[in-house]
């Protein structure tokens, strides 16, 4: 019977690990809202603060309306940005794939940590639809955008799960997550590892199945 049990746990823990392969760490804050966060406004413009660590300080303003979809980083935030060099200067965040690794070593070429534009065209472009056509890098795309922001503790880092539409002017938040150990990077899409508490419950659930399957086979 303890060689069963032990059986059991061994499966419970393979299977619950398996949700997330590769991309599980297990000091991350987390956040997915009931429902995604619509950032759409048919007029002359809305903002949104967007609050990543929950501390009552904004570390992103998105800022939108009938055109344009854009964010500015606020409180020492910078974004990983594609940065086009004079004299067509511009810097836009750039959509990471799932897995891509965000941390202080993450800048490489034209991918470059970026903070925003000096005011007055301090809102770095996610979208823009005009007469001309669609621009933005993250139009059409549902993608990660990577952020470091500054906390008590030091620089963290994090990802921003966003969808941009390519035909309006329309972007959805539908998660979240940043590393809770200062200077230490996150792949984009990680969620927390499964606890202890959870691979033991999810281990107990099996050995309860194991023995009902038993029992009916004895009858």
């Amino acid at each position: 019977m303890h060689c069963r049990c032990f059986i059991a746990l061994t499966l419970a823990s393979a299977w619950l690990g398996v949700a997330q392969p590769g991309r599980a760490q297990g000091t991350i804050a987390y956040s997915q809202p009931a429902s995604p966060i619509v950032l759409r406004d048919e007029f002359f413009g809305q903002f949104y603060s967007f609050d990543m660590d929950g501390d009552a300080n904004s570390e992103l303003t998105f800022g939108y309306d009938f055109h344009f979809v854009g964010v500015r980083n606020e409180n020492g935030t910078r974004s990983l940005s594609f940065v086009n060099p004079p004299p067509d200067f511009y810097a836009d965040p750039q959509p990471l794939p799932s897995g891509f690794l965000i941390g202080p070593e993450s800048g490489s070429g034209q991918l470059q940590w970026f903070t925003s534009y000096p005011p007055p065209y301090n809102f770095n472009n996610l979208v823009t639809i005009v007469n001309t056509g669609t621009s933005g890098a993250f139009a059409g795309q549902h993608a990660y955008m990577g952020i470091e922001f500054q906390r008590a503790s030091g620089t963290h880092y994090g990802w921003v799960s966003l969808y941009v539409d390519w035909f309006a002017p329309v972007a959805v938040i539908d998660s979240w997550a940043w590393e809770t150990r200062p200077g230490v990077p996150i792949l984009a899409g990680a969620v927390p590892e499964p606890s202890t508490c959870v691979l033991l419950v999810g281990g107990c659930v099996l050995v309860v199945w194991f023995r009902r399957k038993r029992n009916e086979r004895r009858g």
